[in-house]
């Protein structure tokens, strides 16, 4: 990473959720200088440049990987894409925000792991109620033994997303710059669902707090319309 105060970052994939969230966030941090966006689809992509002020935009990754003087990248693209991206950006020497999830492979997972390590490049995943007071409390209470041995530990998350899963869209994002696409959230074959789109929140938070590693896993889901799980109930 260079020595310059401001480290350029660049984002992968500016969808509804990289453009409502991500973008606006590195855009008001002061040590961040967001120099470039990549979004396939060309009419869009010109939307967020002028809206944003982006200096410049990408159609394709790769060729922004290789143009741009990058210290580090935020991806945001659909979920079948992440390991590709992600492997693509490690390579080109930067570190890496993937968001949830890191892969819809194990494997991939854990080869992104071992090339960011051979790279000498951060790789980690936003799982963003990890860094907030409440979870730090928490956890700095059960690794002190404050409340004892954890023996059995109880998890659960509810959101507002059937319409989200069933292919219907989010009536929250009705007035959002973009949409959130079907084909990301409600494809079966494309990495839909809950468990890819939210119970990774909850585990993510789950495994922060407990520090334990799941010797078996028993797990149930129902799906919705689209055929994507809706509701995940698992045993670790």
């Amino acid at each position: 990473m260079s020595e310059r105060k401001k480290k350029n970052v660049a984002i992968i994939g500016a969808g509804w959720w990289g453009v409502e969230v991500y973008l606006p966030a590195l855009q008001a941090r002061p040590d961040v200088e967001l120099v470039a966006v990549n979004r396939p689809d060309q009419d869009a992509l010109d939307q967020i440049v002028e809206r944003f002020g982006v200096p410049r935009g990408y159609t394709d990754a790769d060729e922004m990987l290789a143009k741009e003087d990058l210290d580090a990248v935020v991806i945001t693209s659909p979920h079948v894409l992440h390991y590709e991206h992600a492997r693509a950006a490690i390579e080109a020497g930067c570190h890496v925000l993937v968001d949830k999830p890191m892969t819809t492979n194990a494997g991939h997972a854990r080869e992104l792991v071992r090339r960011a390590k051979a790279k000498g490049v951060e790789i980690l995943v936003p799982y963003g109620w990890n860094y907030l007071p409440f979870a730090t409390t928490a956890s700095d209470l059960i690794k002190n033994g404050r409340i004892g041995e954890v023996r059995h530990a109880s998890c659960l998350m509810a959101t507002h997303t059937y319409d989200l899963f069933g292919g219907r869209g989010l009536a929250e994002a009705s007035e959002h710059m973009f949409q959130p696409q079907k084909s990301t959230w409600a494809d079966p074959e494309r990495a839909g669902g809950y468990g890819w789109g939210q119970l990774s929140h909850a585990l993510g938070l789950l495994f922060r707090l407990i520090d334990l590693a799941p010797t078996e896993v028993y797990g149930l889901q129902t799906k919705s319309d689209a055929g994507v799980d809706l509701c995940d109930a698992a045993v670790l």
